[in-house]
């Protein structure tokens, strides 16, 4: 196991006890989470959609991660996905 692939699962574990924490103090933030992750799948595929009549490849695909990003960030975190994603393939 190298070094960033160490880094990237005690920043991964750090978030989920984070998220867990909010949970159990405010079980509405779930109903948040899910909430928003839905509008932010409805973004992306929404996105998908129009860059496929175009017939241009979407630079973000539907996944759990872009899910995810959606869900704990919100609209940024999906305007990060995109800007990300168009940063690194020029």
């Amino acid at each position: 196991m190298g070094q960033n692939e160490m880094i990237f699962y005690i920043v991964a574990a750090g978030c989920m006890i984070c998220l867990m924490i909010g949970i159990v103090r405010k079980p509405a933030y779930l109903l948040v989470l899910l909430l928003r992750g839905a509008f932010c799948a409805m973004i992306v595929y929404g996105i998908s959609i129009v860059c496929m009549r175009k017939g241009i490849t979407a630079p973000v695909n539907l996944n759990i991660l872009s899910i995810g990003t959606g869900a704990l960030l919100g609209l940024p975190g999906i305007i990060a996905l995109y800007a990300a994603a168009v940063f690194l393939l020029q």
